[in-house]
């Protein structure tokens, strides 16, 4: 069974890509308030092979003695060299590389260990906000700007190793359904 971790700011989809992922309504979700205060295994059977997504609370939700208690619940659930690849999930619709995406990828990185993101996916959430037309270049520039960061922080924790980038990035939207007339299904991509 292949075991993903998901990770990632408060808000930005991670339990509804879970959803998406499995085409039904299994991780709670909310438009108001963050709803993820545990970690959480969803396990799917299919003929295309063996899933499970692993779902973490979101960061930079309150303060950093919040984060580090989310993360070290982490560290106590989640056997992290059974992951077969982390998903960093973050929304595609935002402007501006904010400091709370900078902590949050900085905490990852030093408390989970720079080698989460040896074998690593970016998916960008909302993406039906963004009008198709700009959409690969907002990705673009929101994956250069995790990647250039990434790259600082992983050098810092070994000055040998450096991220070498995500393995793969996806667009998603968590809420509107066929938004894009070549997309695939998420599972599959998955089972790949």
């Amino acid at each position: 069974m292949r075991k993903f971790l998901l990770v990632g700011r408060t808000g930005v989809g991670k339990s509804s890509f879970i959803n998406a992922t499995f085409g039904s309504y299994i991780a709670e979700t909310s438009e108001y308030e963050a709803c993820t205060k545990i970690v959480e295994h969803y396990a799917y059977k299919s003929p295309l092979g063996d899933v499970s997504l692993i779902d973490t609370p979101g960061l930079a939700e309150d303060d950093e003695a919040c984060d580090e208690a989310y993360l070290s619940l982490v560290r106590a659930k989640v056997n992290l060299a059974q992951i077969y690849a982390t998903i960093y999930v973050t929304r595609l619709n935002e402007t501006r590389f904010s400091p709370d995406e900078k902590r949050t990828l900085r905490l990852l990185t030093n408390r989970l260990g720079a080698h989460i993101w040896n074998r690593s996916i970016l998916v960008l959430t909302f993406a039906a906000s963004v009008p198709e037309h700009q959409q690969e270049i907002f990705a673009e520039k929101r994956s250069q700007q995790i990647f250039d960061f990434l790259q600082i922080v992983t050098r810092e924790q070994d000055r040998h190793k450096k991220f070498q980038g995500f393995e793969q990035s996806w667009l998603v939207d968590n809420i509107v359904e066929n938004w894009t007339s070549d997309g695939s299904p998420i599972l599959s991509m998955l089972t790949d």
